[in-house]
């Protein structure tokens, strides 16, 4: 009788089944970690600790309001919540469109978010350059032509000699008047 031999199993023919297997088990290791922080960021994102009041962001008000009265009006336009969570990834970008939504703001130079419950706006607010009288009112433009609120000074301000149509959109927008527009460029300083 014949002694069989025992089959063997090359090296090659296992190698992919290990590689497989262990490629597995480092994808589910990986995303175990992933799943176990996004837990844990969603427990800890409702807690007081974690959240600021709208009120609390520290920035510069434009002229002739006070910070309160601008943080009120920014909270109105861009509808950010009052409480602010600390621990949203997107938070940065929300302060930026929101604040952006204020006539009174030209930019949004930089947002700081720091520890422990501190966030700091810093802005670039536009600046009246001239105002235009139609009828018995009149209003205030920036030096890129963008109409102001009705609260801007215009005391000091030079006045538009020309026939200006009225403003084609709310504060905050292109008068609407190329010739107002650029009466307006050439006043930027």
């Amino acid at each position: 009788m014949s002694k069989s031999r025992p089959v063997k199993t090359s090296w090659f023919r296992r190698w992919p089944f290990r590689a497989t297997l262990t490629l597995v088990l480092v994808v589910l290791f990986l995303g175990g970690i992933i799943w176990a922080g996004d837990w844990g960021l969603k427990q800890l994102q409702g807690r007081d600790r974690y959240l600021l009041d709208f009120h609390d962001i520290e920035c510069d008000p434009p002229v002739g309001m006070d910070k309160r009265e601008f943080l009120d009006e920014v909270l109105f336009e861009s509808r950010l919540p009052k409480r602010l969570n600390l621990l949203d990834d997107d938070l940065r970008q929300h302060l930026r469109d929101g604040f952006l939504k204020h006539p009174w703001v030209e930019r949004v130079e930089a947002i700081d978010i720091r520890p422990p419950k501190q966030v700091v706006v810093m802005l670039t607010h536009r600046t009246p350059v001239l105002a235009v009288k139609i009828g018995t009112k009149v209003y205030a433009v920036d030096g890129n032509g963008v109409l102001l609120r009705p609260n801007a000074p215009t005391l000091d301000l030079p006045i538009y000699d020309g026939d200006a149509k009225p403003p084609q959109g709310p504060a905050g927008t292109r008068w609407g008047d190329p010739n107002v527009e650029a009466a307006a460029r050439k006043l930027r300083k």
